[in-house]
């Protein structure tokens, strides 16, 4: 049962704001980035500093409420109802040591603006490939860069978290004063408190080169076959293989509109001639339509990728695959193909393998040294919001109960999963034990829940 006594004294006390069902602007503070979910807090809060973050836990613990963080709404799931949903766009400190080295953001920093820093310096961090998405946001709930291949999951570069706890106490969490917790908040999602900032280690990339192939659709098992091969021979190499239907618009070039197409994005960390002799083995396979491979610094990456920027309503599914050879590539086409008929617009698998599976280290994470061959990532635009996405992403689910890699990680997860579908049962009971002993009345929510499989 919930006080609102306690959120009109909260309004007058906060430094920043905070928004009410009523109040005129709730309905735009209240959206996620999936403009298909449609949720419905208690209150939104924006905190001007660590006092308001205090505050807030502090007023929700007495009235009764729950508390969840989003930076900007990715990865949102549920109505929120009896949660006070923080934006905490107000932390953003960026800090590039350039000895350790070491990178420092506060809670509302993005991506792009990290990448915009680091350039220049010869040093690289494990980025998200878009530029909107939240730093903390992908570290904490596992993150899979373009890199990772090379120097491992976002989550296992974590040296430090600044949070408040669930009394309202601010710390700092370290392997050396809480290896438990900090093993939890590498890829537990927000589940254990409000991180205010985060420290990452940032490693080596003086060049790099990528970009994007896209083949016509009557060469995709060619295509993504050799993709395959080329990901198992090169384990450090970052490649994001998939196929996507374009829609008959006149903003795409001429080889995209209207086209089914199989795509490869591929980051090298070093030369170009190396990059391009990789690059050259799936060439030799299709001519692309498409070509935008170049040398690029760290600030261009998220050009590189070229992902959609621009909250939109859609529905997705992830799920993690035991193998990348010939028979799945037939399987995945034939999936793809199935469901483009009924709307699906992409589905992309990020080649696992290398630093990903490496188990030195890996103890002291929640995410885990990985196995899987892939991550499978899909999605529908949903340009028709009376749309059931079902049909359009039965088909990849299907392929992905035919080959069920060990673990996932949540960043790949869509609607409606749980913890439970990204990790083995004993990791979720070691994190229910860690969130029992941080926060045992369950005030922090994250996009993701502890439910165990079946429950």
């Amino acid at each position: 049962m919930t006080d609102s006594t306690h959120l009109d004294r909260l309004r007058s006390d906060l430094g920043g704001t905070l928004v009410l069902a009523g109040d005129p602007d709730y309905d735009t503070a209240r959206l996620a980035w999936n403009l298909a979910v449609d949720q419905r807090p208690a209150a939104i809060a924006t905190p001007a500093d660590v006092a308001d973050v205090q505050a807030i836990v502090r007023a929700a613990r007495a009235g009764g409420y729950g508390v969840t963080t989003q930076p900007n709404g990715h990865g949102a799931d549920g109505d929120l109802s009896g949660v006070i949903l923080i934006r905490p766009s107000r932390f953003d400190e960026i800090t590039v040591d350039l000895e350790s080295p070491l990178l420092r953001v506060g809670a509302g920093v993005n991506w792009g603006r990290v990448l915009e820093r680091l350039d220049g310096t010869g040093l690289v961090a494990l980025a998200g490939s878009n530029p909107e998405v939240n730093v903390v946001g992908l570290a904490l709930n596992g993150g899979q860069s373009m890199f990772s291949r090379r120097y491992g999951l976002t989550a296992r570069s974590i040296i430090a978290v600044e949070l408040v706890d669930a009394a309202g106490e601010v710390r700092r969490v370290t392997d050396a004063d809480d290896a438990d917790l900090m093993w939890a908040l590498r890829g537990g999602g927000g589940l254990f408190g409000v991180v205010t900032a985060i420290e990452l280690s940032l490693y080596t990339g003086e060049s790099l080169f990528g970009g994007s192939l896209a083949f016509p659709a009557r060469s995709a098992v060619d295509v993504l076959t050799a993709s395959f091969e080329l990901a198992r021979d090169i384990p450090e190499l970052g490649l994001d293989i998939g196929m996507a239907r374009f829609p008959d618009m006149p903003m795409l070039p001429p080889p995209l509109r209207g086209q089914t197409l199989a795509t490869v994005a591929l980051v090298h960390i070093g030369d170009e001639d190396t990059g391009r002799s990789y690059a050259d083995r799936l060439i030799a396979v299709a001519e692309p339509v498409a070509n935008t491979l170049t040398p690029f610094t760290i600030g261009s990456l998220a050009a590189v990728a070229a992902e959609p920027v621009d909250p939109m309503p859609s529905a997705d599914f992830g799920g993690s695959i035991d193998r990348l050879d010939e028979t799945f590539a037939r399987e995945f086409v034939d999936a793809f193909l199935a469901g483009a008929d009924l709307g699906l617009m992409r589905c992309s698998v990020r080649a696992l393998g290398g630093a990903i599976a490496d188990e030195l280290g890996a103890e002291s994470s929640a995410i885990g040294a990985v196995q899987a061959g892939g991550f499978l990532n899909s999605g529908v635009v949903l340009f028709d919001p009376t749309l059931d996405p079902g049909p359009a992403l039965q088909p990849l689910r299907d392929l992905v109960g035919r080959h069920p890699g060990d673990r996932t990680v949540p960043t790949f997860l869509g609607l409606g999963s749980t913890l439970a579908d990204a990790y083995p049962a004993d990791v979720v009971d070691r994190l229910a034990a860690v969130k029992q002993r941080v926060d045992p009345e369950g005030i922090f929510r994250s996009n993701r829940p502890l439910t165990r499989a079946g429950a």
